[in-house]
């Protein structure tokens, strides 16, 4: 997708232009609260730290930066955000259950399958039935526990049509219910004694905390809670400040690889003896 954009005679407002329709044909331009009620890519887009407003037209989508940041340093994340929202087949206008089943998506379905090399795509809702398509990892026994989550959130979801290939790749209960045990074995005791003995010492002094969820196939997953949970500095937290302890006294443990909802997970490369 190739994304122009037209700086405007007011420097803190910026147009985009996806080359793709913004608003259906025949919907009325909608103006900042408008489209922060209603749009999905509005929202979108209003997560981005300093993007404080936006107007979408049939073409275009005009946003509004707050006086303290720069565009050369916004525009790549809302670029980002503008080709995420068309690759993932949400509509750019929706109605509130639509929203909802959008906002349960992007918070607790697609993190999850992301993190396991597979997408779920909105297609439609019409008439009780909602259509989505998954694509790649996830595990194909893991559609009804998603169906579950989504008609237990969103009672106007009567019925869910899947399309697309099933995936193969497994993802654990706990990722989609939230439950999980306290987590066993040598590489887990290694990891939580390291949180418990000099991460989350430091961590506290910011109102946070990190807890382990579970090891799974050398995977740790880590939970961010208290003020580190939903905290824009959280991904550095993590990559910058947890992960390179836990590699400088835990060898085995390589690389951070992402998220799963507000869980970040790190991979453990090979078993602690």
């Amino acid at each position: 997708m190739f994304i122009q954009t037209h700086p405007l005679d007011d420097p803190a407002y910026m147009r985009f232009t996806p080359g793709e329709a913004v608003l259906p044909m025949g919907t009325p331009n909608m103006a900042e609260t408008d489209a922060a009620e209603l749009s999905p890519l509005a929202r979108r887009l209003l997560r981005i730290e300093e993007v404080e407003a936006v107007a979408l037209s049939l073409d275009d989508v005009t946003i509004r930066r707050s006086e303290s940041s720069e565009w050369y340093i916004l525009k790549p994340a809302i670029l980002g955000a503008i080709m995420e929202h068309y690759g993932s087949g949400d509509p750019t206008v929706a109605d509130s259950t639509t929203t909802r089943i959008l906002e349960l998506l992007d918070d607790r379905i697609r993190p999850a399958v992301e993190a396991y090399g597979g997408e779920v795509l909105f297609k439609r809702f019409a008439d009780g039935t909602l259509t989505l398509e998954l694509i790649g990892g996830g595990g194909a026994k893991k559609r009804d526990m998603m169906t579950n989550i989504i008609t237990h959130h969103v009672r106007d979801v009567t019925a869910i049509t899947w399309i697309g290939d099933a995936p193969t790749a497994e993802i654990p209960d706990w990722v989609f219910n939230g439950t999980e045990e306290v987590p066993t074995g040598p590489e887990a005791e290694a990891v939580l004694a390291l949180l418990d003995e000099k991460i989350n010492p430091a961590v506290a002094a910011h109102g946070g905390r990190i807890s382990l969820v579970d090891v799974t196939d050398h995977v740790a997953y880590v939970r961010m809670e208290g003020g580190c949970q939903g905290c824009s500095a959280s991904s550095a937290t993590l990559r910058q400040g947890v992960e390179v302890e836990i590699k400088r006294l835990v060898p085995s443990i390589i690389q951070a690889l992402g998220a799963i909802g507000f869980m970040d997970y790190i991979l453990i490369h090979e078993p602690i003896s």
